[in-house]
């Protein structure tokens, strides 16, 4: 280990590495951006905009091709698979995840009991139609939560087993196809060992996130602590420690202290962004404890039900709780910290306003518009 990193160097790193107000200029197309992070989290809540359109939005790329990315307009750049949680990944990380899919066919899954009838409907299907709507699959019992059906679980068995593959949506509904029809032959053919592929994954998540514990990596692909560590072993990164973290840390490497990053820069941040996803890095990082409240009753919120962090320069400055009611934004709350401009949230909002396309601002409660 060599000079211990500030706090401040640290978030620059980290920020840096996200592909957030740094200075450099890199590709910022859809692809390019899910490239640099090594996954994007996927979610169905539509506040303002998918969380993973705001990740992609919130690095550059432009609106259009953002849309495109998960849609049949965009297959062959990603996958849909388990890896920070459900997320898009990029097409060439296909070999990496191999050892999961191993481990599902060997061990079992999380899920329901397997119906291999069903599971020979959906290959069957899937042979004969080659893209397969979720619901084309078989139709399910109950409503909302309790929805199930063998048929609906049989191609997320496949997927999660490498037998099919979840490439794009189809006004959010997963599509599902036969692994040759969404990733390139090399990528299906390649075979790494289980320590290889946690390797590859260590690789890619402390590029993603510049300067992070061994924890932080685990967390990043969620691997296990133990296998994580050996896989930052192999690699020889260069350690370090951080001013008033008890964990040393692992530098991407390319990390600089003193990269330079435009300390103006204002972006209003996915809630599921990988840069402030986990909240116990998010508070060691930027010195905030944030909470998404959309899982709570409205009565137990104390911020708002989708609260955006406000990145400004290197720091969280505060958050800003949106929602999106058809061409109006309406802003539910919004904090910032002592001695940041008031400006600050008012652009943040008005980036937002932009990337939903919504005409008007109105506040929560505001009558007036």
């Amino acid at each position: 280990m060599t000079a211990e990193l500030t706090l401040p160097e640290a978030r620059r790193i980290a920020v840096a590495a996200q592909g957030l107000h740094t200075l450099n200029t890199f590709d910022t197309t859809p692809r390019a951006v899910l490239d640099r992070l090594g996954c994007v989290q996927i979610d169905s809540m539509s506040a303002v905009r998918r969380s993973h359109e705001l990740v992609l939005l919130s690095r550059g790329a432009p609106m259009d091709e953002t849309q495109r990315l998960s849609t049949t307009e965009g297959a062959g750049a990603s996958f849909e698979g388990m890896a920070h949680a459900l997320s898009l990944v990029p097409v060439d990380m296909w070999p990496a995840f191999g050892f999961r899919r191993r481990r599902v066919l060997e061990r079992g899954w999380i899920g329901p009991s397997v119906d291999r009838e069903a599971v020979k409907h959906a290959r069957t299907l899937l042979e004969a139609e080659g893209r397969v709507r979720l619901r084309d699959f078989g139709g399910a019992t109950g409503t909302g939560w309790a929805r199930d059906s063998a048929y609906r679980w049989a191609p997320e068995w496949l997927a999660a087993t490498g037998g099919a593959v979840c490439a794009e949506r189809d006004r959010w509904e997963r599509v599902y196809c036969l692994p040759e029809l969404a990733i390139p032959e090399p990528l299906r053919h390649a075979e790494l060992s289980e320590a290889e592929c946690v390797r590859e994954l260590c690789r890619r998540a402390v590029d993603a996130l510049g300067v992070a514990t061994t924890k932080d990596v685990a967390d990043y692909f969620r691997l296990r602590t133990a296998d994580t560590q050996g896989g930052l072993d192999a690699l020889g990164l260069d350690r370090r420690t951080v001013s008033g973290w008890r964990q040393p840390v692992w530098l991407a490497p390319d990390a600089d202290p003193a990269v330079k990053i435009d300390e103006e820069a204002v972006t209003p941040l996915s809630p599921f962004d990988s840069l402030v996803w986990t909240r116990e890095r998010l508070l060691r990082l930027f010195g905030k404890d944030y909470k998404l409240e959309a899982y709570k009753p409205a009565e137990k919120r104390t911020f708002g039900y989708f609260g955006l962090p406000v990145l400004r320069g290197c720091d969280i400055v505060g958050r800003v709780a949106l929602r999106r009611r058809k061409q109006t934004l309406v802003v539910e709350n919004a904090e910032l910290d002592a001695g940041v401009p008031t400006s600050t949230t008012e652009e943040a909002v008005s980036t937002v306003k932009h990337w939903t396309s919504c005409d008007t601002v109105i506040h929560e409660g505001d009558e007036r518009g």
